[in-house]
């Protein structure tokens, strides 16, 4: 009788010692994945988690067999808060040294926002392909290549500019929910072109962008790609190349 009153008991210790025992298994290995994301962020710390947080991967992680096949290639970690709805635009032709004009082909999309704060890889590559290059990105589940025409293929050498908002050797970089990140533009300075743009003279240059943007600024979005400026938008709703100062 008393082996039957305290079986519930006893079982009741037995589940709770193995839930016990799953949780700390979970929050090991859920520590682990931490130490090893901190790792490939150089230690980044996320203290406001409302905000985005960048940064750099020194040595991208590309397969062997990708890698052979690619001329250039870049990586950044992503921490998205919770509710960021993101639009993600590739796009190659003429472009300007500042904002996120672009006169050329692009393409773009976006998904549905994440209750939780997420961490993407965003994986930017070139490749040739017949006479001309062709830009692929990654971006978590989704991906897409474009052609950057007319950046020449025979000139892509060390006076290409490259300019990232956040960079290896600065670190990690954040910004609140309402701000344009241009993460990467590349062009060739030796094919400046002035052309009239919105009432406005813009210096434009053959190359490329890849863009994140707030889907909450959308329609100022495709006004700056064609180089108007919308009724009372701050410039500093734009990042800017991250630099030594």
């Amino acid at each position: 009788m008393n082996l039957l009153v305290r079986l519930p008991t006893i079982l009741f210790l037995l589940v709770g010692s193995i839930v016990l025992i799953r949780l700390s298994t979970d929050n090991h290995n859920l520590g682990n994945q931490i130490e090893q994301l901190e790792a490939e962020l150089g230690q980044m710390s996320i203290n406001d988690t409302d905000r985005v947080h960048l940064v750099e991967i020194e040595t991208p992680d590309v397969p062997p067999e990708i890698a052979s096949r690619v001329e250039r290639v870049w990586q950044f970690r992503c921490y998205l808060p919770p509710g960021y709805d993101v639009i993600r635009l590739n796009g190659g032709g003429r472009i300007a040294k500042e904002g996120v004009y672009l006169s050329g082909g692009f393409s773009s999309g976006w998904g549905s926002p994440r209750q939780e704060a997420t961490h993407k890889l965003f994986t930017v590559s070139f490749q040739k392909k017949d006479d001309r290059w062709e830009a692929f990105y990654s971006f978590g589940g989704s991906s897409g290549t474009t052609s950057w025409h007319p950046l020449d293929f025979d000139r892509i050498d060390e006076a290409l500019v490259v300019e990232k908002i956040v960079s290896s050797e600065h670190g990690p970089r954040s910004f609140d929910q309402d701000t344009i990140l241009p993460l990467l533009r590349i062009y060739d300075p030796r094919t400046a072109e002035d052309k009239e743009v919105a009432g406005k003279t813009i210096t434009t240059y053959a190359g490329g962008l890849f863009v994140l943007c707030p889907k909450s600024l959308e329609s100022e979005f495709d006004k700056l790609k064609r180089g108007e400026t919308p009724t009372g938008f701050e410039p500093s709703s734009i990042a800017t190349v991250v630099t030594d100062e």
